[in-house]
Order: C-alpha cells, then structure tokens, then sequence
C-alpha cells in the first residue's frame, strides 16, 4: 500500500540502519523514496556529510528504490512534514536515538515533534533496529511478521485497525489486538470486559476478511502505560501500530501510553497521524 516513503537521515552511525530499514520496506510496497536530510543552519554541511549521503543513496538504489535526494534548511519537523506533503509520500521513516537531528530521543524532541506534524503515517526504528545496516535490514525485511495492535476501542473506526487492515494485503503473518481493562469497581460493575470481548471479537472479523488468517484478541488486566510499553519492549512482535490521541498538539506531551511505548520500545513502531477531525485515511500513492 505504501508505494513511496520520506527517509529523514541525520548522516550519523545510525542512521545507516535506518536507511537499511527503508531499503528493506519493498515488502510492504515501497519502491520510491525521497531521502531528507534538513541542513543546521549554524553548521552547514561538511564534506564528510556529502560523502555518507551519497552512500546512503546508494544503499537504497542497491536495494531497488528509486530514490530522489532533498537537502532544505530550517526547523527539520517542518521541512519534513512540508516535503511529505509535497510529495504525496505514503510513510515517512525516521530513527529515535542516535547523533544530530535526533540526539534528543522522544520526549519535546524533533522526531517527536515529526509525528505531530506528519501528514502521513510515521515508521520509528529504535536504536536497537538502527543499530547497523544489517540489523536494520533485517528488522524491516520482516516487519509484518508479528504485528501488535493496542486499542482503546474508543471508536468504531479506530485508526491503528485500519491502517493494519489496509497493510494486510501486504502479507500479516500473524496479528494480536490488544485492549488494556483498567482493574477498577466501575470497570466490574459495568460487564465492560463483555463488551470488549465483543467489540475485540468484530476488529477479529474483519481483520480475517482483509486475509489475516492468524488473528488473536486479548484483553489484559491492569494500567494500559505500563502493559502495552512491556510488551512493545518484549521483542515478540516485529513492529507496534499505535494511533496517537487525537487532542495531542504540537506544544503538548502524547497520551501516557504512547509516550511510554515510544520511549520503551527495542520494536519498531508505526505511528497513524494523530489528526483529530478524521481517522486514517491511505494517501493519494496507496
């Protein structure tokens, strides 16, 4: 369903990984891809940089994507989101640790501040995924493998679900639907785990009707911010589907469970747009 893809390098050791994961994304249907690199304004780039960019390029050329290159200055969340739109692209891929653009990780940081702004979904790979090219490569290559899907159920329509339902087509070996009952009184006294079961059982069904043959739905007891990142940081599963609370904002923290996910997590993550006037809708390259 993603036929092109934005790849945010930062020219540092792991964004090689990074590009390798990109390289890798093939499988889900990428062939083009616009390799970003936002300029810093008080150092310019160096010689050194050219180099590993060039080589960054062609990694993902040996790997049958086609690729175009951008170099803008100004505030990297901005010139990407800019760019992805510009482009139509279907998913932008960007790391979460690492030196330069991304050094501050996930909470107020740039990457943090790309989800915000993306209109399309964004592919996080952890600093163990973009340890190295291999690793990356690998973890990309077999990135439909396991997918978890953490709901709320507060939607019929919910964002994380579709966007997994429309990557079935793409080969989901096997996709576990989670929804976190929080223990309280009310909880109990309102049968709210019969209802979950029910609105669990229905995603079920229509997960088997997108082709998803192994599909399981489990309702896990306790607090949904400390579940769900425990099992993103597992490593059982090959990537997370997470849909960000709407009402989040460019100056405001995400929800507690996305932000423990993304801090927590060696998986990697993929992340809806966290739009809050409509649910995820594939873009124009789809």
């Amino acid at each position: 369903m993603f036929t092109s893809a934005l790849v945010a390098t930062d020219l540092g050791p792991s964004s090689e990984g990074i590009v390798a994961c990109a390289g890798a994304l093939r499988s889900i249907g990428v062939r083009d891809a616009v390799l970003v690199h936002v300029i810093d304004l008080e150092h310019g780039p160096s010689s050194a940089d050219d180099v590993e960019f060039e080589r960054q390029v062609e990694s993902l050329e040996a790997a049958g994507i086609r690729t175009h290159v951008e170099t803008p200055f100004g505030y990297p969340p901005h010139a990407i989101a800019s760019l992805a739109v510009e482009r139509g692209v279907g998913l932008i891929v960007m790391g979460t640790h690492g030196q330069g653009l991304f050094h501050t990780g996930f909470s107020g940081s740039i990457s943090s501040d790309v989800i915000r702004l993306s209109p399309a979904p964004v592919l996080l790979a952890p600093s163990t995924v973009a340890v190295d090219a291999e690793t990356g490569k690998l973890a990309c290559a077999r990135l439909l493998s396991s997918v978890l899907v953490p709901t709320d159920l507060v939607k019929s329509a919910d964002p994380a679900c579709a966007l997994t339902f429309d990557l079935a087509e793409r080969g989901i070996g096997r996709l576990e639907i989670l929804h976190v009952v929080e223990m309280s009184f009310e909880a109990n006294r309102n049968a709210s785990e019969a209802r979950t079961r029910t609105m669990l059982d229905m995603l079920a069904t229509r997960a088997r009707a997108a082709n998803v043959r192994d599909v399981n739905t489990t309702i896990a007891r306790g607090e949904p911010d400390e579940i769900v990142p425990r099992l993103a940081a597992s490593g059982q599963y090959s990537v997370i589907v997470l849909a960000p609370r709407c009402h989040d904002t460019i100056d405001r923290a995400f929800d507690s469970v996305t932000s423990a996910v993304i801090r927590e997590s060696s998986t990697p993550l993929l992340l809806t747009p966290p739009g809050c006037e409509q649910t995820y809708q594939p873009l124009g390259n789809t």
